[in-house]
């Protein structure tokens, strides 16, 4: 979604205006989402959960299973679920860490808010004011800042326990593989998941330790979170995904390393 941040400042943008909109269509060609610990309850409920090899240590939501088609935005820029991840909601604004400065302790870390240049968010002159007359954050973009610090209070915690999860072994990669009659097979790679095998498995003196230290609640919402591959937008973007789980569709074993979705029609 970001494309041309540049940090935000009274100094230059102190006429810039921001529209609040139900549009969005800047995430029509999102795959991935990530989310914190908090957020897990409500995503578990409508979107499937992953963990990508993408060094980010993030449990994501799976939006789509093409490039560029995110199945949760219709084409008229309609978000297709109740709960819309925080970190869609937040643009086009975000916290980036700045560069540490002389004098600065080690660990300390410095944030400035910036701002997608590009997001159709600031061509609106009917928008709300970013800055007042006297160069403070208006009441409108407090509000937006609030949704940023609670994002960025909570990313350690959630990054804790996807970390916990890589140390025990218990993410094993997840290769999707999508054949359209009539159309080149593509695989979506970098994709892990909860080897449900080797957790059930675990020596009980492991499963307790994850407890304690509060992973469960992630775990077993991740493994839950899989029917939404038969329910929702995925399903209805995909029919074949909504088979019923009687018939054994691939899709929905864990166990296996591959997860073959062929036969789909466009």
């Amino acid at each position: 979604m970001f494309k041309n941040n540049a940090p935000l400042t009274a100094r230059e943008h102190g006429e810039l205006k921001v529209l609040e909109t139900n549009d969005y269509s800047y995430a029509k060609g999102e795959l991935l989402s990530l989310f914190v610990f908090d957020e897990m309850a409500d995503i578990a409920r409508e979107y499937p959960i992953v963990f990508p090899d993408n060094k980010s240590d993030m449990p994501h939501v799976l939006l789509g299973l093409e490039p560029n088609q995110n199945a949760y935005v219709r084409d008229d820029g309609q978000w297709l679920a109740t709960y819309i991840p925080a970190h869609i909601r937040r643009y086009p604004f975000a916290f980036a860490e700045m560069p540490a400065q002389e004098g600065q302790k080690e660990g300390d870390v410095r944030f400035a808010l910036v701002f997608d240049k590009d997001a159709p968010h600031f061509t609106d002159p009917n928008g709300h004011r970013v800055f007042s007359p006297d160069g403070k954050l208006t009441p409108h973009m407090q509000e937006r800042v609030k949704l940023l610090e609670a994002i960025q209070t909570k990313l350690a915690r959630t990054k804790q326990l996807v970390q916990l999860l890589e140390k025990t072994g218990l993410l094993k990669e997840q290769v999707i593989r999508i054949q359209r009659t009539g159309q080149e097979p593509h695989q979506i790679t970098g994709l892990r998941v909860i080897d449900e095998k080797k957790l059930n498995e675990m020596p009980d003196a492991d499963f307790v330790a994850l407890r304690n230290n509060g992973v469960l609640p992630m775990i077993y919402s991740h493994l839950l979170s899989w029917a939404n591959f038969r329910q929702g937008p995925i399903a209805g973007k995909y029919p074949d995904l909504a088979a019923k789980p009687e018939t054994k569709n691939p899709a929905f074993l864990f166990e296996s390393d591959l997860v073959d979705m062929s036969g789909f029609s466009s």
